[in-house]
């Protein structure tokens, strides 16, 4: 029944975007023209824009926001990671929302209104539905750039503001509320858009979606103003009408119908399969991937991979019969002091390759982690691009990538906003004091949605049995996967605040269960500065231990170490160590609309170094 509903689903959403793409061309050169289009077409736009753009994706998710966030990390484009500023990387973002999402947003907002006026239709549910969208919106365009326009965004054409003033982000938070507080009450007044890429339609599902946006900004508060974002947080928590089971989940689902560079696909994970400007480099970084490790985390099965690049794009590596002694748990706990035989590993997070991917040194030299497959030798074996094969000892020096096989391809659904981050977000009051609720239930019930959203939603099971069984074939026979989730989340639930923190045990599952989206992963990082182990400040991990090997692990499997040596992982970027707070606001605001942008950065000065992309946001951390 799943697959029925979401083969219908594909196929609407393939009609819906041939039907309209001509048109926002010619309405998006021509806003006159504007009035001829179904507003149904921009709801379903304004829906799916912001998570359709291979362009975006690539430079805002994959190469800044993700690695910002310390959960993934890019060693090709250290840009994010490193500290460093790009404004065709950072600019994507916006140039995406202003130049293209806003105007629709505001244009639909005034033909249903003008409808109301002149015809008498009732479109108050739907003009609901357009400020839910908006929000949605938003929230990634302030969590990453903090004060931006939002009172007079996109009136241009209807109200002539061409050069619209910044609003502080507190002020875009509580103009949030106050929309959705309004909207959860107009929902059922006059008909839905029942063309709806979340729920078709169903007031109950997107008043639930409502509550649960008001609860996120609550806590995206909890910095700047504990009180204000408690009493928002309350608005929504105390009708009892939020998302909570997996089902209720707001989820955006993907197809190829326009091609890798449409309106259709998952933008991030047509990126993440490099075709849209070459692979993407998406790997998952050593400390986040360790501490799944060390729990023996079964979500690994889904969320990692080794990558291939001998065919057209990146894909998954499927040959498990190149696989020995395969182990996705094993990870190396005397780092630095000694090589071990381990299959998957992480990038460091730094902007220099010999600390962020060296492995060992040998000979004077030092010998880097690969990257992908790049071409099969005469046997018919993979041949990784630093010319070691795969099968021998190649498999033991390989990173492993956030997998394009199943949470991250073109169409690979996007998660709006799922149940497993309700359910940390409760905890996480609750831990604060704001709600009373039971901390340990929500935070268990939000681990099992975390995991069980990947079968549930996602394609790519094959994949996973596949890895499954080799693993059970090879290293684990008793290993089975349905019954290591339910040991994981007693697990994590019985030793919930056992480190002294409940509140990092938390923010730490809830910011794990959104690899692959790194604007909710930093966003999660920068209000709460947890994990702990994604440090603000890296000075002190400025060099990384690489140990000193007797000869070729890789070639020889009796070398040993001999001593270790010290080198540069991170050279402290443009801030002097600090890790960003927030994307740049784009060079050409500072000529277009130069006035307000200035402004912006003169209201946001507190930083800790001297460049603006540490600057504190509203929501950041501020120790």
């Amino acid at each position: 029944m799943k697959k029925l509903i979401i083969n219908i689903f594909v196929v609407a959403l393939a009609a819906l975007t041939s039907s309209c793409t001509d048109l926002f061309r010619e309405m998006n050169d021509n806003d006159y023209t504007s009035g001829d289009m179904d507003p149904k077409y921009q709801f379903t736009f304004i829906q799916a824009k912001l998570f359709s753009s291979g362009h975006e994706g690539y430079r805002g998710n994959l190469i800044m926001a993700g690695p910002m966030s310390g959960l993934t990390a890019n060693p090709q484009y250290t840009q994010g990671q490193g500290f460093n500023r790009s404004d065709s990387f950072t600019e994507a973002t916006w140039a995406l929302f202003y130049g293209d999402i806003v105007k629709n947003l505001e244009d639909i907002q005034v033909r249903l209104n003008k409808r109301m006026d002149e015809e008498g239709v009732d479109n108050t549910g739907k003009l609901a539905q357009v400020s839910i969208v908006k929000v949605i919106n938003f929230l990634r365009i302030t969590a990453m750039y903090g004060d931006v326009p939002y009172s007079e965004a996109g009136k241009g054409y209807s109200e002539g503001v061409l050069y619209p003033k910044y609003d502080t982000q507190q002020e875009i938070f509580e103009a949030m509320a106050e929309e959705l507080l309004e909207a959860r009450e107009n929902l059922s007044q006059g008909e839905l858009f029942s063309d709806d890429f979340y729920f078709s339609g169903n007031a109950a599902a997107w008043e639930r979606l409502a509550n649960s946006l008001l609860m996120k900004i609550g806590l995206f508060m909890a910095e700047g103003d504990d009180a204000k974002g408690r009493e928002i947080f309350n608005a929504a928590y105390s009708t009892g009408n939020y998302i909570s089971s997996l089902t209720e989940s707001a989820v955006l689902e993907h197809n190829e119908s326009d091609g890798p560079w449409g309106q259709t696909v998952n933008g991030s994970g047509v990126a993440n399969e490099g075709r849209v400007g070459g692979q993407s480099y998406q790997f998952i970084s050593h400390n986040a991937l360790v501490s799944m490790q060390e729990k023996e985390d079964p979500r690994l099965f889904w969320v990692a991979s080794h990558i291939d690049n001998r065919g057209s794009s990146t894909a998954a590596f499927l040959n498990t019969d190149q696989y020995t002694d395969y182990d996705p748990f094993a990870y190396n706990d005397n780092e630095g002091n000694e090589f071990k035989r381990i299959h998957y590993r992480g990038v460091k997070e730094g902007d220099r390759p010999d600390g962020n991917r060296g492995i060992f040194i040998t000979d004077g030299k030092i010998e880097y982690s690969a990257y992908t497959m790049t071409k099969t030798d005469s046997d018919g074996n993979a041949v990784n691009n630093l010319g070691y094969t795969f099968k021998d000892g190649g498999q033991y020096g390989q990173l492993v990538a956030v997998n394009p096989a199943t949470i991250l391809n073109a169409t690979s659904p996007t998660m709006i906003l799922a149940s497993d981050e309700v359910h940390f977000m409760i905890a996480e009051a609750a831990q604060r004091g704001w709600v009373s609720a039971d901390i340990s239930s929500h935070f268990k019930t939000g681990v099992e949605h975390a995991i069980k959203k990947y079968p549930t939603f996602y394609s790519g099971a094959d994949y996973v049995s596949a890895f499954v069984d080799l693993y059970k074939d090879q290293t684990n026979p008793g290993y089975n996967w349905e019954g290591a989730v339910q040991d994981y989340v007693n697990q994590v639930g019985n030793d919930l605040g056992k480190n002294g923190d409940v509140l990092e045990d938390i923010v730490y599952q809830h910011w794990l269960s959104q690899i692959g989206n790194g604007y909710n992963s930093f966003a999660i990082w920068n209000r709460t500065h947890y994990p702990s182990f994604v440090k603000a400040n890296t000075r002190d991990e400025s060099h990384v231990q690489i140990p000193v090997m007797d000869k070729n692990p890789l070639e020889d499997d009796d070398a040993i170490a001999t001593g270790s040596q010290s080198v540069e992982l991170h050279t402290g970027g443009i801030t002097g160590f600090y890790r960003s707070n927030r994307f740049p606001y784009p060079n050409r605001e500072f000529t277009v609309n130069p006035s307000n942008a200035n402004g912006a950065v003169d209201n946001q000065s507190e930083n800790p170094s001297s460049d603006f992309i540490t600057a504190y946001q509203f929501m950041s951390k501020k120790n």
